[in-house]
C-alpha cells in the first residue's frame, strides 16, 4: 500500500479522535454526551429545567422520558451558584450517577407531591446527584415545610449511599431506590433533609431490607434514623437516614 494512501488515512483518524468529546464523568454512557451545539457539550437534564428549551429528546436512553439532552444551562438551579467544599464529594456523586446510568441505583427523578412536579422544581434525588457531580449545589424544594434555596450534599451521605447501594446490588442484583434527599417537603421545617445529609431509602419492595439499611446507617454513625415501627411515625416502607455533617458545615 502506498504512503500517499496511508498518511491521509492516519491523519483523518487522528483528527476524528481529537474531535471526539470526552465523557463528562467516569462511567458516563449516554449518547447525549457525544454531541454538542455551539460549543456546549450535551448533558442529561429535565426538559422543564433546560434554559431556552435547547433540548433534544432521545439521547439519554437510561433516563425517564422527560429527561433529554440539554445544550444550555440548568434553569431550575440558576440560583445555586455558591461553591461547595470538594473533598471527594463531586467524585462520589459522579460514581452514583454512573451507577444510575448502569441500572445499579435508582434515584427518584421527581417527587411524590405534585407541588414539586408541576412544574418540576429540579430538586429530586436524580437532579441533586447530577448537579453535585457537575460541581454545583443541590436544589431544595420550596413547598410545604421546604425552605427553597440550595445546599451542598454532605460527604458522609454520598459515601454511605454509594457503599450500601454497591453492597445491595452485589448481593441481590437489584438497584437501591433513593426516594428523597434535600428536596421535597418533610415533617418539619427543621428536618435534617434540608441540610443535605439525609436520604430516604425505599426498603420494603421488591425485597424487604429495612433492617439491613438501618444497621448499615448505624454502622456509619447516623445521627437520626426513622424506620418501620420507629417512634418517628409513618416510615413504614422506607428508612430515613441522616448522616453526620461535614466538618465545619
Amino acid at each position: 500500500m502506498s504512503p500517499t494512501f496511508i498518511f491521509p488515512t492516519l491523519f483523518l483518524l487522528a483528527s476524528l479522535a481529537a474531535c471526539q468529546l470526552q465523557p463528562p464523568f467516569l462511567g458516563a454512557s449516554q449518547p447525549c454526551y457525544e454531541t454538542e451545539q455551539d460549543g456546549v457539550q450535551g448533558w442529561c437534564e429535565h426538559k422543564g429545567c433546560c434554559a431556552g428549551g435547547n433540548f433534544v429528546s432521545g439521547l439519554c436512553p437510561n433516563y425517564p422520558d422527560q429527561v433529554g439532552c440539554c445544550y444550555s444551562s440548568n434553569e431550575c438551579g440558576a440560583e445555586c451558584t455558591e461553591t461547595c467544599t470538594d473533598d471527594g464529594h463531586q467524585d462520589l456523586a459522579c460514581e452514583l450517577l454512573a451507577k444510575y446510568e448502569a441500572g445499579q441505583l435508582f434515584l427518584k427523578p421527581d417527587h411524590f407531591s405534585p407541588n414539586g412536579n408541576d412544574p418540576y422544581d429540579g430538586a429530586s434525588p436524580l437532579s441533586e446527584i447530577r448537579d453535585t457531580c457537575y460541581g454545583r449545589q443541590a436544589k431544595r424544594s420550596a413547598y410545604g415545610t421546604a425552605p427553597g434555596g440550595c445546599v451542598c450534599l454532605q460527604k458522609a451521605l454520598l459515601q454511605t449511599m454509594l457503599d450500601y447501594s454497591t453492597q445491595y446490588f452485589d448481593t441481590t442484583g437489584l438497584a437501591l431506590q433513593i426516594n428523597s434527599m434535600a428536596g421535597s417537603s418533610h415533617s418539619s421545617s427543621n428536618s435534617w433533609h434540608y441540610e443535605g445529609n439525609t436520604m430516604d431509602v425505599a426498603c420494603s419492595t421488591p425485597l424487604y431490607h429495612c433492617d439491613e439499611v438501618l444497621d448499615f446507617c448505624r454502622s456509619r454513625d447516623a445521627i437520626e434514623l426513622c424506620f418501620p415501627g420507629s417512634s418517628c411515625g409513618s416510615h413504614e416502607t422506607w428508612v430515613h437516614c441522616a448522616m453526620p455533617m461535614d466538618e465545619g458545615a
